[in-house]
């Protein structure tokens, strides 16, 4: 993805050297045509978390697991153990963005393609049988 000052959008960048966080290292630039100085925009912008430990907590979080359990999830796999209340936060920041997306994955339903059933019944005579 190609980086753009965000001040005066220009694309002439030259690296700056590298800003740390406690888990995250990100590319730094400074604009050749305005000076200003800024970290790469990804999205996360002053997160302490790397996006994909982020992601993963939202994805989990969708899927119906409790704050803690995701806690619990990335501290056994990733070794990062975010606080219930960093989930929750980026449960709140991200949910708009993550709605949109999935409108844009999904479009519109389509109707007529493939049905669950969970049960069946079926006459045969005067007969009904339950499946």
């Amino acid at each position: 993805m190609e980086q753009k000052c965000p001040d005066c959008g220009s694309s002439n960048l030259k690296g700056a050297g590298t800003a740390e966080n406690k888990y995250v290292t990100k590319q730094a630039y400074r604009c050749k045509e305005c000076g200003r100085y800024f970290v790469e925009r990804d999205g996360f912008e002053g997160k302490s978390y790397p996006k994909e430990v982020i992601v993963e907590a939202l994805h989990l979080y969708v899927e119906g697991m409790s704050l803690s359990k995701i806690r619990i999830h990335m501290d056994q796999h990733h070794g990062y153990s975010p606080s219930d209340g960093s989930i929750l936060n980026w449960v709140r920041e991200y949910s708009e963005i993550v709605e949109k997306f999935e409108k844009e994955q999904m479009g519109d339903p389509e109707i007529g393609r493939k049905i669950h059933l969970d049960e069946v019944v079926l006459k045969v005579g005067k007969k009904r049988t339950t499946r």
